[in-house]
């Protein structure tokens, strides 16, 4: 059995995070796991996690959403030793865990997972010195998650949507050099979004890149060239569903390394959490296998299928 412990964000989910814990408190403790660490926060599971790994747990349970989950893989792989991330649902989003087929929302088959050992690895992403399991963006989808912040009438993932309607009118385009691995970088144009994805899905359920692999070594490059505010409409939507892949707006490429240059230092989104970069390049690119995920094991897996 590993030696766990929960790391918990009362504040995912706007709160959603505190109405489960009890739940997920009671499946842990049913497994053996009775750890518990809460944040006090904003990113404090990085020190958490990070302290956590120091004491020596091998396991750690992160309750929370994208950013949460981030920060936990943040923490183990910033204190270089081999723990296993163990992802329960509570935030907005919740989709790292999606591209992996994990029960995330099942607070019961997660803590089966937790008191094991399988895991399987996923690469990292970095961003300058930010590293991200999801997702790194910058340009419209960075600004909505800003602006999600100030919507509080809403949760779950329609406050994207919210967030974005009126944006899509009013954004101004970020202007940006983009060089894609080994090749020259392009000229200065105007894009609407820019986005580096581990995973296929972000933002609560945007398809951005449909056939992404966590576990492939790769990232997916998806540039968006700007567009009248109909045209952008258009393009979301079709974002929402995975069919914007094949617009003439939009380019994807799986890449391993990425360098953006722009104007003025942009908002970056990395795992839904905002940073603001002091620079005016941005490099990316990826850790392969850098992190050990917990998964059902052989016999769970038999068991789902029943």
């Amino acid at each position: 059995m590993s030696h766990a412990c929960l790391v918990a964000n009362p504040a995912a989910g706007r709160g959603r995070g505190a109405r489960r814990l009890p739940a997920v408190r009671r499946a842990l403790a049913a497994a053996g796991i009775d750890d518990v660490r809460i944040t006090r926060g904003p990113g404090d599971e990085r020190d958490l996690a990070a302290a956590a790994v120091a004491s020596g747990i091998d396991t750690i349970v992160a309750l929370g959403g994208d950013g949460t989950w981030g920060n936990v893989a943040r923490g183990i792989h910033e204190s270089g030793r081999d723990a296993r991330l163990v992802p329960i649902a509570a935030g907005t989003g919740n989709d790292f865990a999606r591209s992996l087929g994990l029960p995330a929302g099942d607070a019961v088959a997660m803590s089966r997972i937790a008191a094991g050992d399988a895991s399987v690895r996923v690469d990292l992403g970095v961003a300058n010195s930010i590293t991200f399991l999801n997702v790194a963006g910058v340009g419209l989808e960075a600004e909505v998650l800003q602006a999600t912040q100030r919507i509080t009438w809403l949760g779950g993932p329609l406050v994207y949507v919210a967030a974005a309607l009126p944006l899509l009118r009013t954004y101004r385009p970020l202007r940006a050099t983009i060089q894609l691995d080994g090749d020259q970088p392009g000229e200065a144009s105007n894009y609407l979004a820019i986005i580096v994805s581990n995973g296929p899905r972000f933002g609560g359920g945007f398809h951005v890149a449909p056939g992404a692999s966590v576990t492939d070594g790769l990232l997916d490059a998806v540039i968006v060239q700007d567009a009248p505010p109909l045209r952008r409409l258009n393009l979301f939507v079709r974002a929402r569903m995975g069919k914007h892949v094949g617009e003439p707006e939009v380019n994807r490429r799986r890449i391993r390394r990425a360098r953006l240059g722009f104007e003025t230092a942009p908002l970056l989104d990395a795992d839904g959490e905002i940073h603001r970069l002091s620079e005016q390049t941005l490099d990316i690119g990826v850790l392969p296998g850098a992190i050990r995920v917990g998964v059902p094991s052989d016999s769970d897996r038999a068991n789902m299928t029943e």
